[in-house]
């Protein structure tokens, strides 16, 4: 679809064109950053059901480079049937992928406690959320990230642990999200090195700071009107605001 002008045309209303905007960029972002391995809930339970499941204990589940969706699930079973007492699987979308039984590499596996199924109720798009939440309010900026939930030992209850990555691979912080109920139990934390001033011009946040500039390319073609109306999305998605005027009080 080309975008222009005709005259003579009526305004377009900015509340309606704000609307179509959030449309435009709810339908644009699964296809452009989406991953492939679905909920993680339903990673745990699809691979509970499998005889493995029902026979070994489920450890751990993992998911690395999300943006914000990994491609996959790993989860991680102390399974004595298995070659070296573990089995690994993966999943996508409720669907096993894959299978093997790793002979090195896990041996902390066996004393690991087991992932308690009732006890997680927040799924990745919630996690995602939170931790773009997270780096938004402390202006850290992140390419993408790896999920690993655990329990913890001291407490028997299910933590999500989320590192961030920048475009280079390195690490930018580090957090800890309960995977019952959502609070926040390990503050986002930054490598002592690591500074979270941004250059001048760069988005904070993950995911949502690169929506935003999906909304000033297609809002720089049709006019002030619509420039207005990408500010103030970009604003409600990462707390600042680089496009357009601003909205008069």
């Amino acid at each position: 679809m080309e975008f222009g002008f005709e005259s003579p045309r009526p305004m377009i209303n900015p509340r309606r064109m704000l609307r179509l905007l959030f449309l435009l960029l709810l339908a644009a972002a699964p296809a452009a950053f989406g991953g492939a391995a679905g909920s993680a809930i339903l990673a745990l339970q699809t691979v509970a059901a499998q005889p493995y499941g029902q026979n070994g204990t489920i450890v751990e589940l993992r998911g690395e480079r999300g943006d914000p969706m990994p491609a996959e699930w790993a989860v991680l079973i102390a399974d004595p049937s298995a070659r070296g007492g573990v089995r690994e699987v993966t999943v996508a979308s409720g669907r096993v992928t894959s299978e093997r039984t790793p002979l090195k590499g896990f041996t902390e596996v066996a004393n690991m406690p087991a992932i308690g199924m009732a006890k997680v109720s927040m799924d990745a798009n919630s996690l995602f959320e939170a931790v773009q939440r997270e780096a938004v309010g402390i202006q850290l900026g992140f390419h993408w990230v790896d999920y690993t939930l655990r329990t913890d030992p001291s407490t028997m209850a299910p933590v999500w642990t989320v590192r961030l990555y920048d475009n280079m691979g390195g690490l930018v912080g580090t957090l800890g999200i309960a995977a019952q109920g959502g609070a926040v139990v390990q503050p986002l934390r930054t490598p002592e090195s690591f500074t979270t001033q941004q250059p001048s011009g760069k988005r904070v946040g993950g995911l949502l700071g690169r929506i935003a500039d999906v909304a000033e390319s297609t809002a720089r073609q049709v006019g002030d009107t619509t420039l207005r109306a990408a500010g103030s999305v970009q604003e409600f998605l990462v707390g600042e605001r680089t496009i357009g005027p601003k909205d008069t009080k």
